[in-house]
This record gives structure tokens, sequence and C-alpha cells, in this order.
């Protein structure tokens, strides 16, 4: 099982690093946050219908993102008492699969370009 429930997101800044994490609709790593002393700036969210789970996309400064990433650790542990027991596997599972479908992505547009390089006009 993968232990890493979050991506980072790679955009220059030199102040703040960029996430994706995954919260419930009454957003527990808010509180976490408090706790850990750290200021998040939330950028955008989304929800998919059915699903209790939140994608949100943040950003911190580069120099609170050790406490960040303890809030987001504890974040498991407040989801099995919040009622979410299935937390990580469904999180991982969604985060597989959508790894595999952006190296499908990249593969086709591979391909595509590869078709297009071979197919010049004289």
């Amino acid at each position: 099982m993968r232990e890493k429930l979050y991506w980072t997101i790679k955009k220059f800044s030199l102040r703040y690093d960029y996430f994706l994490f995954f919260d419930t609709t009454p957003y527990l790593a808010d509180q976490l946050f408090i706790r850990h002393k750290v200021r998040v700036w939330f950028d955008r969210e989304y929800a998919k219908d059915g699903s209790p789970y939140l994608v949100i996309f943040c950003h911190v400064r580069k120099k609170d993102v050790p406490e960040f990433l303890a809030a987001l650790e504890d974040l498991k542990k407040s989801m099995i008492l919040c009622g979410h027991p299935k937390y990580q596997e469904e999180v991982s599972l969604f985060m597989d699969e959508m790894e595999k479908m952006k190296g499908a992505v990249s593969y086709n547009e591979d391909d595509t370009d590869l078709k297009a390089e071979q197919v010049k006009p004289a």
C-alpha cells in the first residue's frame, strides 16, 4: 500500500510549495493545520459524486512544509477516528489509477508525436 497520500505539484515559486491532498466535507485537515501551526492557502477543491473525499489544491510557505506534512500524517489517523477507515486504501487506489492514466496519456502523446515525425511532407 502507498504510504504517501498527497502529491507535490511542480510549479516555480521562490516562496511556496504546492500540493494536492484529500480531505472530507467537514474539512478535518483544517484543525490539524491549526494544531501544527502551519498557514495553508487553499487554491481549489474538487468533489466527485458519490465520493466522501474532496481533492484539495493548496500551497504553503517552503519553510512550513515539514509542519504541513506532519499535519497530513495526522490526517490519516483522524480519518479513521471520524468514520473513514478505508481512507488510505481508497486514496491510494485513486492515485494509482491517476498515475496509470497519466502514463497512458504520455504514451499516447509520444506515440502521436512519433507518427507525426514519420509522416513529413516532402
